[in-house]
């Protein structure tokens, strides 16, 4: 079989009989520069082959190849890293949850150390790899919306969907100078309502916690929410399927106010830690580029907002940014 690569020309795509001794003979040879070179040749390499192989695999890399790279003991070293080891165990259940952001955001009381040698090595270069940075970098461009809200509206009310542990919080200076109105965190996990409850609750009074599912808001629990000033949805609809992702967008963009703002995040297509993430992570995630982020918007009229998508300073994550127009009213 042959794959049509543009950046790579042709390349021989192995049948899947083949596959285990291929993934095998490039993932030792990553873990052979471990034992010879050291720990930052290894996960390079390591990071490389699973770059190639997902390429190569193409429609295979799930069912397939996936599994054989998961198993690999080269995969069983890089989760000694413990954001991929976090990642991987899914302590509550599903991935990517509120406490792996706080390993990779080094929050204070986060397990992100480790003694082993090799474990901070691969550590060190997961927390610095553009997918990470993506994450810190979320913390800003969320409070930065939040406070821009505050400039624009006085004591505006904001919600935020699926919103973990609200670590934007910390870096918001309208939040801080008491600004906002109502600011609501809603989430299904209610872990990381207690963990607001703990960390915020005093400090920021106009934070109000509940814990809804997307299903319930899609069902019109949202409208008991009232209307909002700002509303975002930053980790979200990376796990949601395109149906479901634009008839939420359409939801959500209802409860807004006259120029309100609706900003949406998504990881993009083609990424270079996508197989990583992946197979070694366990963190699969609805990967959009600019132009699908863009369609999950096709429901509402132009007339009725200004619409952008812009990525974030990694190239990575990508925002759809709605902002509602005010209705201009007509007196007799």
């Amino acid at each position: 079989m042959r794959y049509e690569n543009d950046n790579a020309g042709v390349v021989t795509i192995p049948s899947p009989s083949k596959w285990p001794g291929v993934v095998n003979e490039r993932l030792s040879a990553a873990l052979a520069r471990l034992h010879s070179e050291g720990a930052p040749p290894f996960i390079a390499e390591f990071r490389a082959a699973l770059h190639q192989l997902r390429i190569e695999a193409g429609s295979e890399w799930h069912d397939i190849v996936l599994p054989l790279v998961s198993g690999h003991e080269a995969a069983a070293m890089a989760r000694l890293c413990p954001i991929a080891g976090h990642a991987f165990a899914r302590p509550r259940g599903y991935p990517g949850d509120a406490g792996l952001l706080d390993v990779i955001y080094r929050q204070p009381g986060a397990p992100w150390t480790t003694s082993d040698p090799v474990a901070s090595v691969v550590t060190a270069m997961t927390h610095s790899a553009p997918p990470a940075r993506s994450v810190r970098e979320r913390r800003m461009i969320l409070a930065d919306a939040i406070d821009e809200t505050a400039v624009r509206v006085q004591r505006p009310s904001i919600l935020s969907l699926a919103c973990g542990h609200l670590r934007e919080v910390e870096w918001s200076l309208a939040l801080t100078q008491g600004s906002i109105g109502r600011f609501v965190a809603v989430d299904q996990d209610t872990d990381s309502l207690a963990s607001i409850a703990r960390d915020y609750a005093e400090r920021f009074p106009a934070i109000e916690m509940l814990e809804m599912s997307v299903r319930d808001v899609l069902r019109g629990g949202g409208r008991n929410l009232g209307s909002f000033d700002l509303i975002y949805a930053a980790g979200l609809y990376d796990y949601l399927p395109e149906p479901i992702a634009r008839n939420l967008t359409e939801r959500l963009f209802a409860m807004l106010n006259d120029g309100g703002r609706l900003l949406i995040g998504n990881y993009g297509e083609g990424l270079f830690d996508t197989a990583y993430m992946e197979a070694i992570m366990n963190w699969p995630l609805n990967w959009r580029g600019p132009v699908v982020l863009e369609a999950l918007a096709d429901g509402i009229h132009a007339t009725q907002a200004s619409r952008s998508v812009w990525p974030d300073t990694t190239g990575t994550c990508w925002y759809l940014d709605l902002q509602r127009f005010v209705e201009t009213k007509v007196t007799a």
